[in-house]
């Protein structure tokens, strides 16, 4: 019988195939995703907070702003009140490709219903969820 570890580890592998398949089809590097995956639509962030939001340090998530800015998936403006902050925004490149991101997960997970029951799928959450927060 498989160990718990060995069958998070094989789960893992299947997400991050499914991550760089989406990646791939949406033609984005994965700190482009990350990036992407940290926004919502509408909704302004500082540098810090999307920093944390994608786990990186505020330097480095300052060069991939700046990549994405650039490439035209983001907006950055200074903050009025204090010139140190910057705010964040998808900007209408970056809205289309979250839709697209959402959709191919949607699509994952569709997929992965179809599979089980509505009873499997509550205890399969939950003890996702549980493993989480011990992780």
């Amino acid at each position: 019988m498989e160990s718990l570890v060995d069958l998070i580890f094989r789960l893992k592998a299947g997400c991050v195939a499914n991550e760089a398949e989406i990646m791939m089809e949406a033609r984005l590097s994965p700190a482009e995703y990350n990036g992407i995956a940290a926004m919502e639509p509408n909704v302004m962030v500082c540098g810090n907070t999307l920093s944390q939001k994608m786990n990186l340090s505020p330097s480095r998530a300052s060069r991939v702003v700046e990549k994405m800015v650039q490439n035209g998936y983001l907006m950055r403006e200074t903050d009025a009140e204090d010139r140190r902050k910057c705010n964040i925004t998808l900007a209408e490149k970056g809205v289309k490709v979250k839709k697209q991101i959402e959709g191919l997960k949607q699509a994952c997970e569709k997929n992965i219903r179809k599979h089980l029951s509505a009873e499997e799928v509550k205890v399969v959450t939950d003890t996702l969820k549980k493993i989480i927060a011990v992780l």
